[in-house]
């Protein structure tokens, strides 16, 4: 049993409050309400029980179970670790330990689900060794005792490590990760020397020699782990290793990985990153249109799994990777309007502080930085403008992105033709060039008594922002000169703006250079064959520059690059003239047979929904302190925000009250209400509206028998016990954002400003 943090209670009116666990779950010492009474390496992750999912790999990995429930969960919970599915990976195999408690195996599952937090996966495989000691096979052992080894035990606090000069600990913390890596592999190897026609054990030793360079290990023969795979799929052709073959020949050799490309979604197909792992291979041979198809198949997948199991999109592992890539191969074949339309919905989509915002890698983040490069790439330049002035690129507080953006508006200014406008953007800019050169400088000028590890870092910092904040000028300059056909001025800044090669082409062209702008774009065209927009460039230049012979030439190879591209976009509606000239008026695109090589493919629409849709609440009923029943229906349907607490023996959520409270006013103000639903009874719910500190100007409803708390899954179904969550519902009923947690959500005034901004998009 893992060491369980100390409950605080509360003494209330005289008595003590406090939650207990479920009478079937063993525990030694009081919990925090909310928390898991198994120990801190099952407070996060899955609370809410797995079910057989469709779509799953079909797996053998024998186990000592007797129960047959535990036994597929086991192997649901193998299918989606090969899928990198790691969140359903450790539900599954939760749902194995709910199934069979004594089940040493299922703790490993956990374990390997946390392939990315030590802590958790040290947790758990600390647990599945403990149990491990009775009704568990050798093989189930071969594999515990190899996570076991390769897992880096919890620091004890060593004084001699502490000691240690920080260089000497780096080296050596290098070399026992190597050693562990090291030992992983052969430990996996020896499990297969037992068991040579274990086909999972080959599985994971694939993976692991591929991902070895994390450890230091370095893969020195690809084709030696292709001919494991062969064994692999000699045994079992649909086997999800298919994916480790794609990350295998991703890097070195795209096309070795062409068939698995083909097979990797139908092996399990409902699990998503199995669709988008197949993009990696067509990208890296630029068939931009096939990566495109896998990349909304695991969108439409994801989306499907997240409204059915009521989850937040950024969730899930690699949804906004995906996304995003979606869109840069939407540009690559000209669906702009469907480049445009997918990053505005990741704009749209919940934020959240833990996994989305503008500091972290999630969909906000990339779909800001996506719409601005399908806009700037295809010079819809009044289209930027408008987009900064609405609901989809507001203004930032992050200073990278603010400037940037900044940056790309006196961009869209000047070639918009609103001369004044880029001229002040402009001079914003140089403004804060210039207070970031005195800053620097005040650093250099700061007493060196001060720690120099301080000074250094501020200094390289500013030196960073400085060098960035220089090329975002130099961009807008060179904008400027290309629109005045100022060739002089824009030669000057070209190699500080940093621009795409293709970009530099119109702009080289714009500024009457066509000859350098023909050289720029046939640079592009050389670097990306089969993308739409380079070819497109340099078929303009060459007709403008009177070259028609050989712009008629590239026009037919456009022809079919640009099969699926938007011919209303700028750039191709501007050979609308060329097209006429070649033969080709009206809709001059070119339709080309599918690839051969493709495998299975089924209808798109099969897969789940183009977009991602919050999902509608559930209709509830709770009591009044005074025992009346109140439904949701007569609270009206002015948005709200739900908080669900675990009553005011519960020190947390009072400070969550106590979060909320000074904000129920601006909440109000901004159209919204707030409600609070409690796991306590009537009078419970009263005794403590009476005892807390301050009136509550929100209402607070009793749940005593936990039914709303169930139906908004704020509910650990493997441990049966209440867990704290937050929501907020729209005026239709939808669910547009929601956190769920063995700890509440306290911050009141980002909640406050989110919600406004979801409920204020169309």
């Amino acid at each position: 049993m893992f060491v369980s943090r100390v409950f605080c209670v509360a003494v209330l009116a005289g008595s003590l409050v406090s939650i207990t666990p479920a009478a079937d779950v063993p525990v030694t010492d009081s919990v925090a309400a909310g928390h898991s009474y198994h120990g801190e390496a099952f407070n996060e992750g899955p609370r809410q029980a797995a079910v057989m999912m469709p779509g799953m790999a079909k797996i053998e990995f024998p186990t000592s179970t007797k129960n047959d429930a535990a036994q597929g969960f086991i192997e649901q919970g193998i299918a989606q670790l090969h899928g990198f599915w790691y969140l359903e990976a450790e539900r599954s195999f939760r749902q194995a330990a709910k199934e069979d408690p004594e089940l040493a195996i299922a703790y490993w599952g956990m374990a390997m689900a946390n392939v990315n937090n030590d802590d958790r996966a040290r947790g758990f495989i600390d647990e599945a060794k403990a149990k491990s000691a009775k009704n568990t096979s050798k093989r189930e052992k071969l594999y515990i005792d190899a996570l076991d080894r390769f897992l880096p035990k919890q620091d004890k606090g060593d004084d001699k490590k502490e000691s240690e000069p920080a260089k000497d600990q780096k080296d050596r913390e290098k070399d026992e990760k190597k050693k562990r890596g090291e030992r992983y592999v052969a430990d996996l190897e020896k499990i297969l020397h037992e068991y040579p026609d274990d086909i999972e054990a080959k599985a994971f030793l694939v993976v692991q020699l591929w991902m070895g360079d994390r450890y230091g290990v370095k893969l020195t023969s690809r084709y030696a782990v292709e001919a494991l795979l062969g064994e692999i799929f000699a045994a079992n052709p649909a086997h999800p290793a298919h994916h480790y073959r794609i990350h295998l020949w991703d890097s070195a050799r795209p096309a070795n990985a062409l068939v698995s490309a083909a097979e990797c979604g139908p092996a399990g197909p409902g699990i998503a990153h199995m669709w988008h792992m197949p993009g990696h291979i067509y990208s890296k041979l630029k068939r931009y249109s096939d990566a495109a198809w896998q990349q909304e198949a695991s969108a439409r997948v994801d989306h499907s799994h997240m409204i059915r199991t009521r989850l937040m999109p950024d969730q899930i592992h690699n949804f906004a990777h995906n996304n995003e890539w979606l869109v840069r191969n939407l540009i690559h074949i000209g669906r702009v309007n469907d480049a445009v339309d997918l990053a505005r919905n990741l704009v749209s989509l919940p934020q959240h502080p833990n996994y989305n915002s503008l500091e972290k890698r999630g969909s906000h983040k990339y779909g800001r930085q996506r719409l601005v490069q399908t806009l700037t790439r295809f010079g819809l330049w009044q289209e930027l403008i408008d987009e900064m002035q609405g609901q989809y690129l507001p203004p930032t507080d992050h200073e990278q992105t603010r400037r940037d953006e900044l940056g790309w508006l006196g961009v869209a200014q000047f070639m918009a033709g609103h001369k004044t406008d880029g001229a002040k953007t402009l001079r914003r800019l140089q403004r804060e060039r210039i207070e970031l050169q005195t800053r620097l400088l005040d650093v250099a000028d700061q007493d060196t008594s001060e720690k120099d590890a301080t000074k250094d870092e501020d200094s390289k910092e500013l030196k960073k922002e400085l060098e960035s904040l220089r090329a975002v000028i130099a961009r807008v300059a060179a904008a400027a000169a290309a629109k005045r056909k100022d060739l002089a001025t824009l030669n000057k800044h070209l190699k500080a703006a940093k621009l795409d090669a293709t970009m530099e082409a119109q702009w080289l062209g714009l500024a009457g250079d066509r000859s350098a702008g023909i050289k720029a774009a046939e640079r592009a065209v050389k670097s990306g064959p089969s993308e739409v927009l380079p070819l497109a460039v340099l078929v303009d230049l060459l007709w403008k520059d009177d070259k028609q012979d050989e712009a008629k030439k590239q026009f037919e190879t456009l022809r079919t690059v640009a099969a699926e591209a938007d011919l209303d976009t700028p750039i191709l509606a501007g050979l609308s003239e060329l097209a006429k000239s070649a033969g080709a008026e009206g809709d001059w695109r070119e339709k080309s047979e599918p690839e051969s090589d493709l495998g299975a493919r089924p209808p798109l629409d099969d897969l789940g929904p183009f977009r991602w849709q919050p999902y509608m609440a559930e209709s509830w009923q709770a009591k009044t302190p005074e025992g009346d029943v109140v439904t949701d229906i007569e609270l009206g349907n002015r948005p709200k925000i739900l908080i669900f607490y675990l009553g005011f023996g519960c020190l947390h959520c009072v400070d969550q009250l106590h979060a909320f409270a000074p904000h129920v006013e601006d909440f109000r103000k901004a159209g919204i209400d707030l409600v609070g639903i409690s796991t306590e009874t009537t009078d419970d719910l009263m005794t403590g509206i009476k005892a807390f500190d301050k009136k509550l100007e929100m209402p607070l409803y009793s749940d005593g028998e936990q039914h709303v708390f169930k139906t908004f899954r704020c509910w650990d179904d493997f441990e049966d016990q209440p867990l704290h969550g937050t929501f907020l519902i729209d005026a239709t009923g939808r669910v547009r954002w929601q956190d769920i947690s063995y700890e509440p959500f306290m911050d009141a005034e980002f909640l406050l400003k989110e919600s406004k901004r979801l409920l204020e998009l169309p």
